[in-house]
């Protein structure tokens, strides 16, 4: 895919910290430290500089008054990590396993919960500072004030949490996220990228040194900068043999070299080095991830279990957001070339991407009139819109549609029905 081309040299770094859940909190519990030094330090100064003569809250109550707002948050960070772990779980079941990683990403959680760790940090390291340094009757006032304004802090926090995380786990609210960040990735990863001459290629070589992979899980990027830069500097025609979200095992061949002289081992280390493997693909990186669990969500919503045809035809209706973007951009496998190096990338034709959008949900809701409704008007929409190179595959979905529709229905009044165009389903307008 050509627009692989663009800036993956920080990949591995970012997939961490899109991952690295724990990272911002441990912050928070730095942040509550540094903070309670500061302060510290601060009420130390007022004391000398009064001669302890400014006295807002007696020794005993302060004491009474933190070691209740310390261990009041830890009561409640337990009951929001709760909260949010049931949150996940639910969305893994209604929606699909696979969207965790959506609520995951939620930077509000991360940050929501440094706020609470931080405040407990402050709160029990203020609670060391009373009668400390042999003065009995010594209580750190501006420590009492910061922890009370950091529990109020917490408090509003956890307003924002709720309504955070209540907008995220909205059917609605899921598709919708999925949708724009599939046609965002696909623009930016798809366009044509400058400066590279660009050839439709049928074929790989038949021949040549292998590049194989030393891990095993998911092609999450392929760092297609650094490898047209090893290709430029040992003038090396290479081919990749497997593309983003393809599965990988220890010894799968990722990449093929054509060379007159032999491959040192260091150029195959640097090839290999240059397909990020994981263990699950990345919303980040894989646009075609993003169109996969699009998908997901309307074939469970189409299961028997849960029989619920409207989750589907709002699915469909980002579906066609994004077919609409990735029809309008050129696919299939792509040859960069730069003097006498080249690189051969493999990338989904338009009738693999029509699959995986339709195929699914065609076999699972035909029949279901607000389902193939919606595709059917799905398809004529794009068949009038697109350039008519795109025609073709979205016709045989429609050809496989009516057969399903005409098998499932002996009635020609309800296979009408069910075949006539409505972008809501049912309820819309007839086009």
């Amino acid at each position: 895919m050509v627009g692989e081309l663009g800036a993956f040299s920080w990949v591995r770094l970012r997939l961490w910290w899109e991952r690295a859940f724990w990272v911002v909190p441990l912050a928070g519990v730095l942040v509550g430290t540094v903070l309670n030094a500061i302060v510290g330090a601060l009420d130390d100064y007022i004391a000398e500089a009064t001669g302890g003569s400014i006295r807002i809250i007696a020794a005993a109550q302060a004491s009474q008054l933190l070691s209740a707002i310390g261990g009041g948050m830890i009561t409640f960070t337990g009951f929001v990590f709760s909260f949010v772990v049931l949150i996940l779980q639910f969305g893994s079941s209604q929606y699909s396993p696979r969207t965790v990683s959506y609520f995951l990403r939620a930077k509000s959680t991360r940050y929501i919960l440094a706020i609470f760790l931080a405040t407990i940090t402050f709160t029990f390291l203020g609670l060391l500072d009373i009668s400390s340094g042999g003065r009995a009757d010594f209580t750190p006032d501006l420590t009492v004030l910061v922890s009370v304004g950091l529990l109020f802090a917490s408090l509003v926090a956890f307003i924002v949490l709720l309504h955070s995380v209540g907008s995220r786990v909205r059917v609605d609210a899921v598709l919708s996220a999925l949708g724009s960040r599939a046609r965002s990735l696909f623009s930016r990863r798809l366009s044509t990228s400058t400066g590279v001459e660009l050839t439709t290629t049928d074929a790989a070589p038949a021949v040549g040194e292998l590049a194989r992979s030393t891990r095993a899980g998911q092609t999450v990027a392929i760092d297609v900068r650094a490898i047209l830069a090893i290709a430029r500097r040992h003038q090396l025609k290479l081919t990749l043999l497997i593309q983003v979200g393809d599965a990988v095992s220890v010894g799968t061949p990722v990449i093929r070299v054509s060379s007159e002289a032999r491959v040192a081992p260091g150029v195959l280390q640097g090839l290999r080095r240059a397909v990020v493997v994981d263990k699950e693909r990345s919303l980040r990186h894989d646009p075609f991830y993003s169109l996969r669990l699009l998908v997901d969500v309307a074939v469970r919503a189409l299961s028997p279990g849960v029989n619920d045809p409207t989750t589907a035809v709002r699915a469909l209706d980002e579906i066609e957001g994004v077919l609409r973007v990735i029809g309008g951009l050129e696919l299939g496998a792509r040859r960069i070339v730069d003097g006498e190096a080249a690189v051969v990338l493999r990338g989904p034709t338009w009738e693999d991407v029509v699959d995986l959008a339709l195929l699914e949900v065609v076999l699972c809701g035909f029949n279901q009139p607000q389902v193939s409704r919606r595709v059917t008007a799905l398809i004529g929409d794009l068949v009038h819109d697109l350039p008519d190179e795109r025609d073709a595959a979205l016709l045989a979905i429609q050809r496989q549609l009516v057969a399903l529709v005409e098998g499932a229905w002996a009635s020609p009044e309800l296979v009408r029905t069910a075949l006539s165009p409505d972008r809501q389903g049912l309820g819309g307008t007839v086009g």
